[in-house]
């Protein structure tokens, strides 16, 4: 898929709106494509993201079709990087399939368990916005240790989506709960 296919996938203000880089890598590499896994679809992911963020979407839709359309927007967002993850994980040689590579080490694949469920809405909305923290706090440790400059570049445009939904996870856990929550650490 080329760069211009993710730009069309993209879903407003529930992105950056810097484009995606182009899905490349210096060569292929094991180690990486494995680093990338945990980011695909091990315990803080992408794939534990879309499921947890859909969960909310069906029990918020209920409460107010806005607080269920923005889970749903972020979630196809987090498809999309889910996406884009796959990519790269292919071009260094690897296979995206549901599990991270630390869990694979105990021939553990993915699971529902992952998921913050939760019953009450400012408590889910908090564990969204905490999902997101860990996300970038994984990215960034991942950046550090890739020496492929492609890759990075990837995991950093990534990165700037999801301070984009720990802002809007902000506004509605203020609008909703009328708490504040810590932006950006």
């Amino acid at each position: 898929m080329s760069e211009t296919n993710y730009e069309r996938h993209k879903r407003g203000k529930y992105s950056d709106p810097s484009p995606y880089p182009e899905v490349k890598v210096l060569s292929p590499n094991l180690n990486y494509a494995e680093i990338l896994i945990d980011d695909y679809a091990g315990v803080v992911s992408e794939f534990t993201a879309i499921s947890q963020y859909l969960y909310h979407h069906f029990l918020f839709k209920q409460v107010d079709k806005e607080l269920g359309d923005l889970l749903e927007n972020v979630a196809i967002t987090e498809m999309l990087h889910m996406e884009i993850l796959a990519d790269t994980i292919i071009k260094l040689g690897g296979n995206p399939v549901i599990r991270g590579s630390k869990s694979a080490l105990h021939d553990n694949f993915w699971s529902g368990k992952y998921i913050y469920y939760g019953t009450n809405l400012c408590k889910q909305l908090k564990a969204d916005i905490d999902a997101e923290y860990k996300a970038i706090a994984e990215y960034q440790n991942h950046i550090y240790y890739i020496g492929d400059v492609h890759v990075k570049a990837i995991l950093q445009r990534i990165i700037l989506d999801e301070k984009v939904h720990i802002y809007l996870f902000s506004q509605a856990i203020q609008k909703y709960c009328g708490c504040q929550y810590p932006l950006l650490r």
